[in-house]
């Protein structure tokens, strides 16, 4: 088993959870696909090993099985969801299949039961493996051509039981295909040397026959535990194969009944001309034994059953699948939602009982995340696998949605005719604000209109704009002092003589009155 050490975070737009097997070719996860709205789906993917990246048959032969699968439409085959490519690594996108192998549940059977599987769960695996292989027969393309597909290689470790009690066929990496990018070449074998029809090894052309050899020889495992064709050399096994001597299930195996052993051998038979010719006729005539025999054939009790055997395997799918719904992305993708995100990390499970909501505190941002039942140690819920919150009062009457990680006191998160109301503690800052800036307002404008004034009268009368005192003559008698003294103060040029007398006019006799700064201004005679 070649098995590559790296196992990537994503792969495109998946999430890588766990690595669930590894082959030769590729290896395969589990992984989820987060999207909003709560959208979370379980996928497997399966990509080439590293080391054969850059094959291009190996590319080739994904592309194929893709290609393959995504023509055939059917509930019991796992469909293909997307291809991609990303650092060197293509991969295949498939349903994911919560179940096992027939191959492990067979082997678990023995080791804990000492037994098979009943002959009513043969019947019920055995009509829908061949529904689904006659599904494959009759594929077309779009253009409405027959593809001609055939697996080529069924078996008990390509059939996956779900615990819904759904057999699924998956895995045409091999399978014979009219538009295959990779043709098998003539001489060629494909698939496992026990399951397949003698006539491969003699270098006839396959046809839709060699599906039912390889359903019979694994309804016949199924029913006994053993394979009929199995031995230690290939070449004792494929000697097996072209005689194709065995023994009646029933023969092996008490517990199954001998009616089917018929079928079981008409399926498996060597000669191509003796064997079903379609898939739908043994899915006929299983279902046709099932009635017959008044045995269960639905999911439903085929789910009970698997239940019952493999409880274990039962719950450990469950946690896996719980990992999935519950572990927070890796990465965040563009897509996700803002609200309620959380990294890696980052949750802090509440301290509160389930279900009750928490008050936050003013100012305080509440992230609330849903909770999640039986999280394992270790993972964080993820950010879309929140429940809707309950509505909750808010103190001004009205009522609104709690939004995941916005504070119901925190205006700056709801709409405004939902901010809540402020306490009078709270409005006293603003009204102090509101006097403070009030104040030193009015004081601005006093000490502006000050400046203001001081300016104009600097600009009408500069100190250095005085005119020449003029001669006695020119001075008119209003404004020329009898005494000496009198005539030897200089005037201002900015002195205007008024036309009539009064107050501010000098009488005769009398000294002029000084001039003040910002009073009122007379212009002088030329």
């Amino acid at each position: 088993m070649s098995e590559s050490q790296d196992v990537p975070e994503r792969l495109g737009r998946y999430e890588i959870v766990e690595r669930l097997a590894s082959g030769g070719m590729g290896e395969v996860f589990i992984a989820r696909f987060v999207a909003p709205g709560g959208f979370v789906k379980p996928v497997a993917v399966k990509r080439i090993h590293p080391h054969l990246a850059e094959d291009e048959t190996f590319i080739h032969m994904l592309h194929d099985e893709a290609n393959v699968a995504a023509a055939i439409r059917h509930p019991n085959i796992i469909s293909t969801i997307d291809v991609g490519f990303e650092a060197g690594n293509h991969f295949v996108v498939l349903d994911y299949a919560n179940g096992d192998p027939l191959q492990r549940m067979l082997r678990d059977l023995k080791k804990h039961h000492g037994a098979a599987f009943p002959d009513w769960m043969v019947a019920w695996i055995g009509a829908e493996v061949a529904s689904a292989l006659h599904a494959a027969h009759e594929a077309k393309n779009l253009e409405g051509e027959s593809l001609e597909i055939i697996h080529r290689d069924v078996s008990t470790s390509n059939v996956i039981l779900s615990d819904a009690g759904h057999p699924m066929l998956f895995d045409f990496g091999v399978a014979k295909a009219k538009q295959r990018m990779v043709q098998t070449s003539h001489g060629e074998l494909k698939g496992k040397l026990p399951y397949m029809a003698p006539e491969t090894f003699r270098g006839e052309a396959v046809d839709r026959t060699v599906d039912v050899f390889s359903l019979g020889v694994m309804l016949y495992e199924l029913c006994t535990g053993n394979s009929p064709f199995a031995r230690n050399s290939d070449l004792e096994t494929i000697m097996a194969l072209q005689s194709a001597v065995v023994q009646p299930p029933s023969r092996v195996r008490d517990a199954i009944h001998d009616s089917l052993d018929p079928i079981v051998m008409r399926t498996m038979a060597r000669d191509r001309a003796e064997r079903y010719p379609t898939a739908l006729a043994v899915e006929n005539d299983l279902r046709a034994w099932a009635r017959a025999r008044g045995a269960p054939h639905d999911a439903a009790s085929a789910a009970a059953w698997i239940a019952e055997m493999f409880s274990d395997r039962c719950a450990f799918r469950k946690a896996l699948l719980a990992r999935v719904a519950s572990n927070a992305p890796r990465s965040q993708m563009s897509s996700s939602p803002r609200i309620n995100t959380l990294t890696p990390g980052a949750f802090t499970p509440p301290s509160r009982p389930p279900g009750q909501l928490q008050t936050p505190t003013p100012g305080q941002v509440s992230h609330t995340p849903a909770p999640v039942s039986a999280p394992l140690s270790g993972m964080t819920p993820a950010p879309s696998s929140y429940v809707p919150f309950p509505r909750t009062p808010i103190p001004n009457g009205s009522s609104s949605s709690s939004i995941p990680g916005v504070a119901p006191s925190d205006p700056q998160g709801l709409r405004p005719e939902f901010a809540p109301a402020r306490s009078a503690a709270s409005r006293m800052p603003v009204f102090l604000g509101v006097l403070v800036a009030l104040v030193l307002g009015c004081g601005a404008f006093l000490v502006l209109g000050v400046r203001s004034s001081d300016d104009t009268t600097a600009a009408a009368a500069p100190p250095s704009a005085v005119t020449p005192v003029p001669e006695p003559s020119a001075i008119p008698a209003a404004l020329t002092a009898p005494s000496s003294s009198a005539s030897q103060e200089p005037l201002a040029a900015s002195a205007k003589p008024s036309a009539k007398p009064s107050a501010t006019t000098p009488k005769a006799g009398s000294a002029p009155p000084p001039l003040k700064k910002g009073g009122p201004l007379v212009r002088s005679y030329d």
